[in-house]
């Protein structure tokens, strides 16, 4: 069974859907927890992005033409509006190498993959824009890094918000929902993440572990994963050794795969039940997971959701074992003083 949910856009044989603000996912998972309902409306199939095609073909290409591919990925503004001669030259390469690229990568040539990038302009590249100009004047001081670290966060998770798909999303929440266990793995930084979502599905009723480890010790992980479960990957750009190995071994044993990238989708839609593409951060950037943190805990309210009884009587445990363990009521927490300090802390000039 295939499905896949895009943030940042995905294959032409898709599924169609767009979910509105985060913010609206939010207050639909609210509702679901009250008791109520909400309706999704549905929007038309979006065609993958540049980099989403780079990523699915890059295997393909020649070495002139990988050079290019990634020099296009990497700038998607002057590849919407520059012209052959003028990106031979950016890449070191010929006109001729340009229009072959273009063709390669599943376009027309150069004109058809311009207009696909002019027409994505507002999506795929004011926030880069936007992030460029204000790196180039906002200093060196840190208040100002701030300010435009948060900005391109912002930037990344409305991008997110118009075009996730609502209907691959509830998949997802079902996969997990009805799994015997759910098992995610993420590697090179992400690690604490998935230990992190782990712990918050198993507060809520939902068996769950982290399995990032490298090496023979991965293997020990993986050995009595089933059909009967869940197995969430992490990845971004490229697919590493392991990530490779557990989606063959799940392929193998029929275990159903959700996963998380920025730009594999289309490459990989084949092999998993579900994609979630979400945008990660610009290319040839620091990589942030930023939004990877906040779907994943999107995937997790929206599982409380879709069992409140469940979560909330699994919550209520904890709760109880928190007593026993503190030896006092948590409703007394907050009227608990600390101990005073023996001396004042000295300020520092």
């Amino acid at each position: 069974m295939i499905a896949t949910v895009t943030v940042n856009g995905s294959g032409d044989r898709l599924p169609a859907g767009d979910l509105g603000p985060a913010n609206d996912m939010l207050c639909v998972v609210a509702e679901l927890l009250r008791g109520g309902g909400a309706d999704v409306t549905v929007a038309e199939t979006k065609p993958p992005t540049l980099q989403e095609r780079v990523a699915a073909r890059i295997g393909t290409l020649t070495a002139t033409e990988r050079k290019v591919a990634e020099y296009l990925s990497a700038h998607p503004q002057e590849a919407a509006f520059s012209s052959a001669e003028q990106l031979g030259r950016a890449t070191g390469t010929s006109d001729a190498s340009i229009v072959r690229t273009a063709k390669a990568l599943g376009f027309d040539g150069l004109p058809g993959l311009k207009r696909s990038l002019q027409g994505h302009l507002q999506s795929l590249l004011t926030p880069a824009n936007r992030l460029n100009a204000s790196l180039e004047t906002i200093g060196d001081g840190p208040g100002a890094v701030l300010t435009a670290t948060l900005r391109d966060h912002i930037e990344r998770l409305a991008e997110a918000e118009r075009t996730i798909d609502t209907d691959e999303f509830q998949r997802a929440v079902e996969l997990i929902s009805a799994a015997r266990e759910t098992v995610i793995c993420g590697f090179a930084g992400l690690d604490g993440v998935s230990d992190y979502i782990a712990t918050h599905l198993t507060r809520i009723g939902h068996r769950a572990r982290a399995a990032s480890d490298t090496g023979y010790r991965l293997a020990d992980r993986l050995l009595l994963i089933g059909p009967e479960d869940v197995v969430i990957v992490m990845g971004h750009n490229r697919i590493n050794r392991e990530s490779r190995i557990i989606l063959d071994y799940c392929t193998a044993s029929g275990v159903p795969v959700i996963l998380l990238t920025d730009t594999l989708g289309e490459a990989l839609r084949d092999e998993v039940a579900v994609v979630l593409s979400a945008p990660m951060s610009r290319p040839g950037t620091f990589t942030s997971q930023a939004t990877v943190l906040i779907l994943l805990e999107a995937l997790t309210i929206a599982v409380a959701a879709h069992d409140r009884d469940r979560a909330l009587g699994t919550t209520e445990k904890m709760n109880q074992l928190r007593e026993e363990l503190n030896g006092y009521s948590l409703a007394d927490e907050g009227v608990l003083t600390l101990p005073k300090a023996k001396r004042k802390p000295v300020r520092r000039k």
